[in-house]
């Protein structure tokens, strides 16, 4: 007997009636205003600090080779060049809008 099975014995008596409600408000939207420049800039910024991060990338990975730094460590290096490559993503997105 799973745990659902158990909880629905349990509680066999009991009624749930689920109503959805709804919002009262709308959710804002996170909307600002960059110009070109500035996200020509940050695009720019990003780019440098991927090619930086790259470069450490490989000394990792070399260095997990020799067994100095653990497998969670490689990944925080790949997630960061990941995270890195979304957010130039989506600079060139909103560029595009």
């Amino acid at each position: 007997m799973n745990n659902v099975d158990k909880f629905l014995t349990l509680f066999s008596e009991f009624d749930m009636v689920v109503t959805p409600k709804k919002r009262t408000t709308q959710p804002k939207k996170k909307e600002f205003n960059v110009t070109t420049t500035q996200a020509g800039r940050a695009r720019h910024d990003l780019e440098r600090e991927l090619t930086r991060l790259t470069r450490e990338y490989k000394r990792a990975q070399k260095s997990f080779k020799h067994n100095k730094i653990s497998r969670q460590e490689l990944f925080d290096f790949e997630w960061r060049i990941f995270e890195l490559q979304e957010e130039i993503r989506s600079i060139d997105e909103e560029g595009k809008k």
